[in-house]
């Protein structure tokens, strides 16, 4: 089965749009763009070089641009999105194994 990060992505660009939102803050279009970058710059490489977890990158973007200090856990997302984040810890995992064979 081949694995893609994108959909991991999207659900947690909306999940953290949907947690700002029920703070009452509104995510702006350039942070938004920020967060994608973010995102697929650590999600889209290697899996074994990868050093961050989804909830780690996104918990520092929102520290870093909204002061924010809440960490959000795998649970703090949606079901969709918890789903994609359990899949995303068994690729590397896997990516892991094959590479220490």
């Amino acid at each position: 089965m081949t694995y893609s990060p994108i959909p991991l992505i999207k659900g947690l660009i909306h999940d953290t749009q949907e947690y700002l939102l029920s703070l009452n803050i509104e995510i702006s279009q350039k942070e938004n763009e920020i967060l994608e970058l973010t995102l697929k710059k650590e999600f889209t490489k290697s899996a074994l070089i990868q050093k961050n977890t989804p909830t780690q990158v996104v918990n520092k973007f929102l520290s870093e641009h909204y002061n924010l200090t809440n960490k959000l856990t795998p649970r703090s997302f949606s079901e969709d999105t918890f789903f994609l984040i359990m899949q995303w810890g068994v690729h590397k995992a896997s990516e892991m194994k094959k590479s220490s064979e």
